[in-house]
């Protein structure tokens, strides 16, 4: 269910396509709004604003944009997504930044091991089905003092409409999966998107 496959072409034309549209300049400028917004609720208790000299990776990048709000932050960001299809468009939306096609299930390829001063994924972890794999894989990829940032959805009823929400778990779950993955300094919190990241 959570392989590459399911996430190539189809889920951006069908399930996703609210959100990414058709990966247009407009689309591009929509999502960066949101992001914006995100990433100043982030920086109200995590500041992470002062990129300058460090190095991002997001994975599931989609269209982009978060990573474009982390390079304008000073961050030399890689943007990675599982499907080739998100990648090939992202390209065209961010040639400034490096973009790759990236499964964060499976083992890390060397030049990303120990190289990141920060990580996100925005709404990726529910969808993995060997997610302690994946926190596995990130811890392995933070440079000293490295940080995750990681956006997941509460298991209320209405998130399994999605089938590709695979991994849907409390926080308490999520803390016994990092803390096996080796992360030491968890945290949680707990906010809604609408309207308030607008």
């Amino acid at each position: 269910m959570a392989g590459r496959k399911i996430f190539d072409k189809k889920y951006f034309t069908d399930y996703y396509f609210a959100m990414t549209g058709e990966f247009t300049k407009n689309d591009f400028i929509r999502n960066y709004n949101w992001f914006y917004g995100w990433f100043e609720v982030i920086n109200s208790f995590f500041p992470i604003k002062n990129g300058s000299g460090k190095k991002a990776l997001e994975i599931g990048c989609s269209i982009g944009s978060a990573s474009h709000v982390l390079s304008e932050y000073g961050y030399d960001v890689t943007a990675t997504d599982i499907s080739s299809y998100a990648v090939k468009h992202a390209k065209k939306l961010l040639p400034h930044i490096e973009c790759e096609v990236l499964d964060v299930m499976e083992k890390p390829k060397k030049k990303h091991v120990g190289s990141y001063d920060l990580l996100f994924a925005f709404e990726v972890i529910e969808h993995l089905d060997k997610p302690l794999n994946a926190l596995r894989n990130m811890h392995s990829m933070l440079a000293k003092d490295g940080k995750v940032i990681l956006s997941t959805p509460y298991p209320y009823s209405y998130v399994y409409y999605d089938e590709t929400h695979v991994s849907v778990l409390y926080p308490g779950q999520w803390a016994q999966l990092l803390k096996q993955a080796g992360f030491t300094k968890i945290g949680f919190r707990q906010f809604g998107f609408i309207p308030y990241f607008y």
